[in-house]
């Protein structure tokens, strides 16, 4: 099943709508904060203005962009840590 709110799809990827989303929001808030002045709205509107934000132009990582997963036998095992002997002489 499919997650309702996907910020993975491919509708998000051009800069220009991530930044269109924020500034609708963003307007919205500005609009609630000093014409209605309803102080649940207010806060809604600021919190869904926040969010877009955060999620759209600060953390935003481009799909693409990401390393692909391991799959298979390989996923299962733990990593490999080399040792390193810093410090010991061994001659």
């Amino acid at each position: 099943m499919k997650r309702v709110s996907d910020l993975n799809h491919p509708f998000y990827r051009p800069l220009w709508r991530r930044i269109l989303l924020v500034a609708v929001t963003g307007a919205w808030a500005c609009y609630e904060n000093f014409v209605t002045k309803d102080p649940m709205w207010m806060v809604l509107t600021a919190g869904i203005f926040v969010y877009a934000a955060w999620v759209f132009l600060i953390k935003w990582v481009d799909p693409e962009d990401k390393p692909a997963e391991i799959t298979g036998p390989a996923a299962d095992e733990p990593p490999v840590v080399e040792e390193r002997d810093e410090g010991v002489d061994r001659r």
